[in-house]
């Protein structure tokens, strides 16, 4: 099959940027995000359902035992899916990506421990443009859904509050970033992180840089193409939902968040920034 790759990050670090700027080369096929993780639970209850009911005939038969299915047979045929997945999508170039969050950062050194050859993309942004982003996106789809879901979980012990929804996000950013570093020391030559402000900044080294990572084409006719191409007024204009394409912020929460609010939140992820390295701006008092 065509090489197979992964990437992906945390929500609203710029994840849909880069499944697109990948999508645009010619050698390439990636998709919109996959949700490797609802599949990955419909397996696992799948097996413990199993599981009753081979315990369930058991009994009606009286029979003295029963072999219980191991959990790893299921996981085994689940990422049998994975593999046929992106098989499935095989469009006849050389690359094939599977865009995924959520389940892609629970398993990073697994993925690439069952598939020895890939190679994963990972993007970071700072966790106050990532929380500001969150807000604006949850607040528009409870407006367009009317579900309070979209509210309840930006709510802080049941408060609808954004300078504590920022300070809660960069806490839980910091761990999170820690922790994702510390898995991809494991193996180093197979992971890219890239972060959004230099994608944002930098954008044709940047494209580059993951062309290169990949090992495709990354000829000037092909990154210029994919800059224009991937441009925030390009996506949005072709996009059936253009409201999703909002600010693309890069700056910390300047202008929108109170400047104590934006210290305390820097000075809680400040390891984190340095270990992908994010420029932090410098912030006058007024």
């Amino acid at each position: 099959m065509s090489n197979l790759f992964f990437c992906g990050g945390l929500p609203k670090s710029g994840t849909t940027l880069l499944q697109r700027i990948l999508d645009l080369h010619p050698e390439i096929s990636c998709n919109s995000e996959d949700n490797l993780e609802f599949l990955a639970q419909n397996f696992l209850d799948l097996h413990k359902k199993y599981n009753i009911i081979l315990s369930l005939l058991a009994s009606r038969t009286g029979a003295e035992k029963y072999n219980k299915i191991d959990k790893e047979v299921f996981l085994k045929n689940f990422y049998y899916l994975i593999k046929d997945i992106a098989i499935n999508r095989n469009e006849k170039v050389k690359f094939i990506g599977i865009s995924d969050n959520n389940f892609l950062l629970k398993n990073l050194v697994n993925l690439s421990n069952v598939f020895p050859n890939s190679k994963t993309i990972l993007i970071f942004r700072n966790p106050i443009d990532i929380a500001l982003s969150a807000w604006d996106h949850n607040q528009r789809l409870y407006k367009k859904e009317k579900s309070e879901d979209h509210l309840n979980i930006m709510k802080i012990n049941g408060e609808l509050n954004l300078n504590k929804y920022i300070i809660h996000r960069s806490k839980l950013w910091n761990k999170q970033v820690k922790n994702l570093l510390l898995q991809i020391k494991k193996l180093p030559h197979k992971f890219l992180v890239i972060n959004y402000e230099d994608l944002c900044i930098n954008k044709k080294k940047i494209i580059k840089d993951i062309f290169q990572h990949l090992g495709c084409s990354h000829d000037e006719e092909i990154v210029s193409k994919v800059i224009e191409e991937s441009s925030i007024e390009k996506m949005r204009k072709t996009s059936s939902d253009p409201s999703f394409f909002n600010k693309g912020r890069i700056n910390f929460g300047g202008n929108e968040l109170d400047l104590s609010t934006i210290k305390s939140a820097i000075d809680l992820c400040k390891e984190g920034l340095a270990l992908i390295k994010i420029n932090v701006p410098k912030y006058k008092e007024s």
